[in-house]
């Protein structure tokens, strides 16, 4: 690929990615380019237009990058057989985004028997705009309210009604989410889905993983992302939440399952004429997050044993985890406290009630836990 060609492309790349900026109710705090910068924020490292481009040339200038058509072979290939290795599946294929793998994976499985249990907290149910009952006729059926996960016996129960009605039905498939976004990244547990898996095989129903942020679930519970695999038929997994991509997912299976997979991925819309620079930046991360971010959690540890020293500051980590944690604030203008940290390029969340949830990620890595902390308490004395 020649340098020019790719500098104009990283021009448009850059004008394209979201800025890496502080975004409130009404007003936006530009990072200063002279200050380290971290967030509490994203999964990843949130890469600036201007360190996306940068690596960009970098993999360029060391003969990395060869270039994929219609998001198929060159350093997309590379990418799918990379994350097939890591979730323990014979075959992947690169998705746009996270909304049209899962879109596809129920689909495909679902086959004839068009009924899915899903969590009601889902992701796939509740931020998909009904595509599945839209686009492929699918019918979503909801268990678990307001809760992260359910039982073999909720499925059970279901796929004896579903079985039981004047028109006998079967389950298709049983799609889960972990960690769940809308419960703040909390865990379904590894022991809670093994007999849900089981039920599956024995009784033909298919099985599917909304594993977005599954690499920091395995973080923390030291189970690999091919164990998780090994419970499910597929698994889709994010690019850009914990690889740092623009944009893009993986969804996983087996060879037969993924074979010819591009043809409906292209019928949705989703068949990008070159996808190389998601893929690169992909494939450069793919090895080290789980290590990076288990070091971000041992620091992040050490910020917040400085935190409790003083009493305003409240830590509270959340009942089955991962990387969000709750701070509050006694006492004082929390919003104030929020711009005082992002004039020092540090981000926050927007409030909830008297505090915030913190989302811990590898940028926590920037700075020594001692000085971290002692940003927050400047802050703090700020606004006394």
């Amino acid at each position: 690929m020649q340098r020019r060609k790719f500098i104009e492309i990283g021009g448009l790349l850059a004008a394209s990615t979201q800025l890496y900026a502080f975004t409130g109710s009404h007003n936006i705090i530009k990072p200063n380019d002279n200050l380290i910068q971290m967030d509490f924020i994203n999964d990843g490292i949130g890469l600036s237009p201007k360190e996306y481009t940068n690596l960009l040339m970098k993999l360029v200038d060391e003969g990395k990058i060869k270039a994929d058509n219609f998001s198929n072979g060159g350093i997309v290939e590379e990418l799918e057989k990379k994350f097939a290795t890591l979730l323990g599946k014979e075959s992947a294929v690169f998705m746009p985004t996270g909304t049209l793998a899962n879109h596809i994976a129920v689909r495909r499985l679902a086959n004839n028997n068009r009924r899915i249990i899903v969590q009601e907290q889902s992701h796939f149910y509740n931020d998909s705009g009904d595509c599945a009952e839209t686009l492929s006729g699918l019918n979503l059926i909801t268990t678990g309210d307001n809760v992260v996960d359910f039982s073999v016996n909720d499925v059970i129960n279901i796929a004896n009604q579903t079985k039981t009605g004047r028109v006998e039905t079967r389950i298709g498939v049983i799609a889960i989410e972990t960690p769940v976004r809308r419960k703040q990244d909390r865990i379904f547990k590894y022991e809670k889905i093994k007999p849900i898996s089981d039920y599956a095989k024995s009784n033909g129903i298919k099985m599917h993983l909304d594993g977005a942020r599954l690499f920091v679930q395995s973080a923390h519970t030291n189970i690999e992302p091919e164990k998780y695999g090994e419970l499910f038929d597929t698994v889709y997994t994010s690019m850009y939440k914990c690889f740092n991509s623009p944009s893009g997912a993986i969804l996983a299976g087996t060879k037969q399952f993924t074979e010819s997979l591009y043809h409906e991925r292209r019928m949705f819309g989703g068949g990008l004429p070159s996808v190389w620079p998601f893929a690169a930046i992909s494939l450069y991360y793919a090895d080290s997050f789980i290590t990076d971010y288990k070091n971000a959690w041992l620091n992040a540890q050490k910020f917040f044993s400085i935190l409790k020293k003083e009493e305003r500051f409240i830590i509270s980590e959340l009942e089955n985890g991962t990387h969000v944690v709750r701070l509050d604030i006694k006492g004082k203008d929390i919003n104030r406290f929020r711009n005082s940290l992002a004039k020092k390029n540090i981000m926050l969340h927007e409030p909830v009630e008297n505090g915030f949830y913190l989302k811990i990620n590898p940028t926590i890595n920037r700075f020594l836990p001692e000085n971290l902390a002692e940003l927050f308490m400047n802050s703090l004395k700020e606004l006394d």
